[in-house]
Formats: C-alpha cells, sequence, structure tokens
C-alpha cells in the first residue's frame, strides 16, 4: 500500500506491529538513514488511509478497530513521533475496509466497513451524516462519480451498486457484479457514462468489466480478460487520455488499456515490467508529468526496499511541439469546488480546468505542415504499357548481358595447342 498528496508526501504503512505510518518528503529523495524515522502511532493495524485532497497535511487513517483517525502532519514533515490524532470518527461497529475523500466537496469522505454498512462523515464537524444500506457481505470498494453527485460499489455478495446519498440509504441501481469471490474495485471512466470493474471470473482469470451507469441491471456491456495471478488489480483512470493503469501487489507487470464508449471498448497498450514485485502504486497529479517528453501519467512504486517514480510515455515523432491532443485542459482536483455542508445541502459543484501547456511551446495542432516527401517511384513507371518491339528488345538486350559481348574471343582461344611432334609419342 502506498499513497500520497499531490506533490509533497508519501505516506507508507510499515510492517511493525503498533500500527505505524512512515512519511517521507518527496523534496528529499535518497537512502534513509539507519535510526529509527519518526512515524504516525495509529496504535492499531492499518485498514486502509488516504490524503485528504484539499489539505496538503490531512492524513486520515481507517484502523482495524472500527475507528477513523485524522492527523495533521506538521508543515516540513515528521520531525518526532505523532501520537494524538487531530479527530477521531466512531460510529462503524466492525473493522473499516476503506475510505475516500469526496473529490469535490472538502471536508467529505466516506467509509466501508465488515458492519456492511458505507457512512458519510462531515470532518468539519466530526459528525457522521448519512448511514447507506443495502449490502449483503462484504464492500470490497467505492467510488464517487466525476461530478460527486453518485457513489458507486461493489460488493462480494456479487452485485454492483450506485447510490444518490443525498437523495436515498438504499441503491438507486444494482447490477451483477463479477463471478469470482476474491476481491474487486471499480472506477467511473469516460466522463461518468461508464464503471469499470476489475474482478474475477469462476475461473479466477482477473478480469475487466465495462458497465453502463445508466442501467446496471442490465449486466456487463464488454470485458476482457488481464492474466491470471490472486491478487486483485487496482485500476487508475486518466480521464484527460481515457487510459486506465492497472497492476496488483505483488506483480511485476502494470497493464494498460484505452477505454472507449463504443466498440472495442478495450484497446490494450503496451504494458510496464517491473525488474522486482511491487506492493503498491500511487499516481501524481497531471500537473506532476513532463509535458516536453509526453508523460500522460507518473506513478510512485513501493518495491520491498524502494519508493521509485515510474512516468508513462507516448511515443511521438514532433515533441518539440505541445501535444495538446494528449493534453487537454485538465481539472485543478487539489482545489475544492464547494464545502461538505454546501454539498449535504444538495449544491453540486464541478473544478475549473487549467491549461498544462508551457508558454514556450506551440500547441501541435498548429505545427507548420511538411510537404509529403515521395519515396517511391509513381505507379505509372511500374504500370507502363510497353510495344512488343520493347518487350523484344529488352529481352535481347537481358540475354546479350547474360551471355556476354558476342565480339569477345571464347576462353578455349587462348589455350596453347599441341606440337605436331608430341604426337608421334
Amino acid at each position: 500500500m502506498i499513497v500520497f498528496y499531490c506533490i509533497f508526501i508519501v505516506a507508507v504503512p510499515l510492517s511493525i506491529s503498533g500500527g505505524q505510518i512512515a512519511v517521507f518528503e518527496r523534496s528529499e529523495p535518497g537512502r534513509l538513514p539507519d535510526t529509527a524515522v519518526p512515524t504516525v502511532q495509529n496504535s492499531v493495524n492499518v485498514a486502509d488511509l488516504c490524503w485528504d485532497p484539499f489539505n496538503a497535511h490531512r492524513l486520515a487513517v481507517a484502523g482495524e478497530d472500527a475507528k477513523i483517525r485524522v492527523w495533521q502532519i506538521p508543515e516540513g514533515g515528521l520531525k518526532e513521533t505523532l501520537t494524538e490524532p487531530e479527530l477521531i470518527l466512531q460510529g462503524h461497529t466492525e473493522k473499516i475496509y476503506s475510505i475516500k475523500f469526496h473529490p469535490l466537496a472538502s471536508d467529505l469522505m466516506v467509509s466501508s466497513s465488515y458492519d456492511l454498512t458505507v457512512r458519510l462523515w462531515n470532518l468539519a464537524t466530526g459528525e457522521e451524516v448519512k448511514v447507506l444500506s443495502g449490502h449483503q457481505d462484504q464492500v470490497f470498494a467505492m467510488a464517487w462519480s466525476p461530478d460527486g453527485k453518485l457513489l458507486a460499489s461493489v460488493c462480494k455478495d456479487g452485485k454492483v451498486r450506485i447510490y444518490d446519498p443525498r437523495k436515498s440509504t438504499t441503491p438507486v441501481q444494482e447490477g451483477p457484479g463479477p463471478e469470482g469471490h476474491r476481491g474487486a474495485r471499480v472506477v467511473w471512466v469516460c466522463d461518468g457514462a461508464f464503471l469499470l470493474v476489475s474482478g474475477f471470473d469462476s475461473r479466477s482469470v482477473r478480469v475487466l468489466y465495462l458497465y453502463s451507469a445508466e442501467s446496471l441491471s442490465a449486466g456487463v456491456v464488454a470485458s476482457t480478460d488481464a492474466d491470471i495471478a490472486p491478487s486483485t488489480l487496482i485500476p487508475f483512470y486518466d480521464p484527460d487520455t481515457s487510459v486506465v493503469i492497472l497492476t496488483g501487489k505483488g506483480d511485476t507487470r502494470v497493464h494498460i488499456y484505452e477505454i472507449l464508449p463504443e466498440e472495442p471498448f478495450f484497446i490494450q497498450c503496451s504494458s510496464f515490467n517491473s525488474p522486482e514485485p511491487q506492493k503498491g502504486f500511487a499516481f501524481l497529479p497531471k500537473t506532476e508529468c513532463n509535458i516536453r517528453d509526453v508523460e500522460v501519467a507518473v506513478g510512485l512504486m513501493l518495491t520491498k526496499t524502494t519508493i521509485e517514480p515510474v512516468g508513462f510515455r507516448v511515443p511521438r515523432v514532433k515533441k518539440e511541439f505541445f501535444q495538446d491532443d494528449l493534453y487537454p485542459d485538465t481539472a485543478a482536483c487539489w482545489e475544492p469546488a464547494l464545502t461538505a455542508s454546501m454539498w449535504l445541502s444538495g449544491s453540486n459543484g464541478q473544478h475549473k480546468s487549467i491549461s498544462l501547456k508551457p508558454s514556450d511551446m506551440t500547441p501541435v495542432s498548429e505545427a507548420p505542415k511538411e510537404a509529403p516527401v515521395r519515396k517511391y517511384l509513381p505507379s505509372s513507371f511500374y504500370l507502363e504499357e510497353k510495344t512488343d518491339e520493347q518487350k523484344k528488345e529488352e529481352l535481347l538486350s537481358a540475354m546479350v548481358a547474360k551471355l556476354g559481348n558476342m565480339d569477345d574471343p571464347l576462353p578455349q582461344e587462348s589455350f596453347e595447342g599441341v606440337d605436331d611432334d608430341e604426337w608421334d609419342d
């Protein structure tokens, strides 16, 4: 597991008792000291954790004791061990499985638990504001829609559900989920028109399923097999390119697909292979991409001993131009569009968009058109009709070229003859 906030901080749960979490500054790469590093002491084992997208130093941690602890990380990173959280959220009665911040509203978070409920929290007041029901087994994953209005979930009971939390505490849509029950993840794709679910089929093959967000009950629109492996594929979706990047714990391969809202729906791209198994992957905001190198995504890969940046690039010939077909205006996802109380009262919002074009680059769509260079002779050269006389002359010339010049002496004429007296012997 690995999480991050924007361009500043990386948080990694440590495999030691006490639910300790290490926090690293991305601005200070290099080998860690041999001495113990300061940590966040969560006191219980960590089930999930997530940085607040709108607060660079607020970390929410879900524990196995059914509580969510919210920590405030000091400016400049940890200098000493933290033992007291800023806030503790209580309401679940069983271990929490996952937590997610709202993509548009500040101070709004959702959590799922083994008590089969999904709960919404207002961090500004520290209160539980909604309890969603309807799940019959463990909730594998949740995902907010791009507009922040709906919440999707995929469950071990074999169902995919969509909630409208402000209108109903029960699902507004329900449909059949993956056949396998080993784990699943869900993400909204194609501007919220579809749900992409990564899960398992009945043969334990890892499969990607695509559902229409308007008709879950109709079942799967399209699917594609990925491979066979025990871990669940965790998806990262880039809405600007409609590319999804997936990998699982212990994998060495990262799968990449372009998702289309029509046939063929899935286009497989070149995959990335790491030299050793990775334990987690997280992705940085689009503003961290190297635009001049045509980078469309930058991830942080956690291995047994390192955290390494991994760039995903698109091969282009004219790299000196800004590739405006790959870089439309992107959402400023680090700025809230509204508050939790505004959203709960029925208001909606959307992120403002920003351009990624460097000031000294020209869009490739405005690049000067180059005259095409003819590499081959025109087809008329090969298809030109020839007269019978021309064909005979070409044939004769070819034969003469093979036989040599008729005026040249024959080879045997240069041999020495036998003297007359030699015949007597």
